[in-house]
C-alpha cells in the first residue's frame, strides 16, 4: 500500500509526484501508455526533433523552468522572429519589437495609438496577476472576450493579434472564450522569449520519470474512494493508497469513478482536438521562407491550419533537411483525423504550399520523412463560467481522498497543468 498513487504521467502527474517525493511522501505513478510525458512528447522525424504535443515554453513560465533547473536541463531560445497569417499574407514581426507589427501591416499606426489607453488600463489592472492559476482571473470569468476587449477599446488589437495567437496556440477561437483565459495568455507579455530544450520538451518529463516510481503500460479502470483508503483497479491488478491524485484530461476522468457534482462540473470541460503533420524537407528553410519565423500563427479566418512551426529555427534540425509542423484547426482536426495518413499528409502539403510555394521542390517525397499525430483531446477550452467551477471544486477537494489535477483544472498551457499537480501535492503534504 502506497501513501499516494498518481494516475497519469503527464506533466501534471509528474509535477505532483516530484513535489510529494521532495516532501518525503512515498508515491507511485500509473500510466496507461508505454511512455511518460502525456502531451509533452518529442519524436524524431527526418533527422529533426518534432514536438508532437506541447510545442514550446517561454521565459514567462514559472513552474516548468523551475523543474528543468532541478533536473539539470538547460533551456535554449528559439528564433525571435514570429509571423501571423492574416489578410491572405504571412506578416512577419518581432514580439519584442511591437513597432514591427505596424511595419508588417498587422496593425495600423492609428489602431496602435488608439489602443494605447486600453493597453495601459490592461497593464494597470492585471500586471500583478500570475499566469498559472485560473483563480487569479476569477473576476473576468463570466465575461466574453469580445465584450471585454470592446470595453477596454482594444477590439482591433484583440482581433488581429490575440485571436490568431489563441487560435494558433490552443486551436480555439477567442469568440467562444472567457476574457479570463485570453487576458491570462496576454499577460505572458509581448517581450517574452520562446524557449525549448535541446532534446525536446520530453527531456523534462523523461528526467522526472527517471527519478520517480513510474509504471507504464498500466491501464486504470476504476478508482474507488473509501473512508480510510482508495482502491485503484487496473488491468494488471489492484492498488491501494491513502490518497490518489487523478491527473488526466477530463474525458478520461469521467470513466474512472462516480463523480460528485463538483467533480463532474470540472470533468465536463470540452477539449479542442489536435492534428499535427510534420512535413520533412530535403533542405533547411531559407530565411525568406515562412517569414523567417519559428512559428506562424494563422488567423481563424484563414483555414484550415491553426499554426506552422519550423524545426531548424528552434535548433531542432540535426541533418541537412528540415521539418515544418502543420497544425490543423480544431474543426478540421476532427473532420480529418479518421482519414489515412497519406491523405492527411497530402492535405497538409497543399495547405503549406498555399503559403510558401517555394517549398514545392523541397518537400520530401517518401512518407517515412513525414509524420501524422492525432490528439483527440488536445487542450481544455475556457468558456465563460469555467473558473467558478474550478474554484468550487478546489474548496471541496481538501476533504477528499481522491484529488483531481491536470488540465481539466488549468489553462490550456503546460505551465498551468504543472501548477495543478503541485497544488494537489501540496494539499496532501500540508499538516
Amino acid at each position: 500500500m502506497s501513501e499516494v498513487l498518481v494516475v497519469g504521467a503527464g506533466i501534471s502527474g509528474l509535477a505532483a509526484a516530484w513535489r510529494l517525493r521532495c516532501a518525503g511522501i512515498s508515491t507511485c505513478v500509473l500510466e496507461r501508455s508505454d511512455r511518460p510525458g502525456g502531451r509533452m512528447r518529442s519524436v524524431q522525424v527526418n533527422e529533426c526533433t518534432m514536438e508532437a504535443g506541447a510545442n514550446f515554453i517561454t521565459d514567462a513560465y514559472r513552474i516548468i523552468p523551475g523543474l528543468a533547473g532541478e533536473m539539470g536541463i538547460p533551456l535554449q531560445a528559439v528564433c525571435r522572429d514570429s509571423a501571423i497569417a492574416i489578410d491572405e499574407a504571412i506578416r512577419a514581426f518581432r514580439a519584442d519589437r511591437p513597432a514591427t507589427a505596424i511595419k508588417a501591416g498587422i496593425l495600423s499606426l492609428r489602431t496602435v495609438i488608439g489602443g494605447l489607453p486600453g493597453l495601459a488600463r490592461f497593464a494597470a489592472r492585471y500586471r500583478r496577476r500570475g499566469t498559472v492559476d485560473p483563480l487569479d482571473w476569477l473576476d473576468l470569468d463570466p465575461v466574453p472576450t469580445t465584450e471585454w476587449s470592446q470595453a477596454l477599446r482594444i477590439a482591433t488589437l484583440a482581433e488581429r493579434c490575440w485571436r490568431p495567437a489563441y487560435h494558433g496556440f490552443y486551436f480555439q477561437d477567442t469568440h467562444a472564450t472567457s476574457a479570463a483565459a485570453v487576458a491570462a495568455m496576454a499577460q505572458h507579455g509581448l517581450r517574452q522569449q520562446t524557449l525549448t530544450m535541446p532534446g525536446g520538451l520530453s527531456s523534462l518529463t523523461d528526467a522526472l520519470a527517471a527519478r520517480l516510481d513510474v509504471r507504464t503500460g498500466v491501464k486504470v479502470t476504476q478508482v474507488e474512494e473509501g473512508s480510510t483508503s482508495v482502491t485503484v483497479h487496473t488491468d494488471t491488478g489492484r492498488f491501494r493508497a491513502d490518497r490518489v491524485i487523478v491527473a488526466l484530461p477530463s474525458p478520461d476522468i469521467r470513466h474512472l469513478k462516480k463523480l460528485d457534482p463538483l467533480e463532474a462540473a470540472v470533468a465536463c470541460t470540452p477539449y479542442s482536438a489536435g492534428l499535427l503533420v510534420g512535413l520533412g524537407t530535403r533542405r533547411r528553410l531559407r530565411s525568406c521562407e515562412l517569414g523567417g519565423a519559428y512559428g506562424v500563427l494563422m488567423h481563424p479566418d484563414e483555414p484550415p491550419l491553426a499554426a506552422l512551426c519550423v524545426a531548424s529555427r528552434a535548433g531542432h534540425a540535426h541533418g541537412a533537411g528540415d521539418l515544418v509542423t502543420c497544425m490543423f484547426a480544431d474543426r478540421h482536426a476532427r473532420e480529418l483525423s479518421s482519414r489515412a495518413d497519406s491523405e492527411i499528409i497530402e492535405l497538409a502539403r497543399r495547405a503549406l504550399l498555399t503559403w510558401e510555394p517555394t517549398l514545392q521542390d523541397a518537400l520530401a517525397t517518401s512518407l517515412e520523412h513525414h509524420l501524422v499525430v492525432r490528439i483527440p483531446h488536445a487542450m481544455p477550452t475556457s468558456a465563460p463560467g469555467r473558473i467558478a467551477h474550478i474554484k468550487a471544486y478546489r474548496a471541496h477537494a481538501h476533504a477528499r481522498r481522491v484529488i483531481l489535477a491536470g488540465d481539466s483544472l488549468a489553462w490550456p498551457w503546460a505551465d498551468s497543468a504543472a501548477f495543478t499537480g503541485q497544488w494537489a501535492a501540496d494539499l496532501i503534504a500540508q499538516p
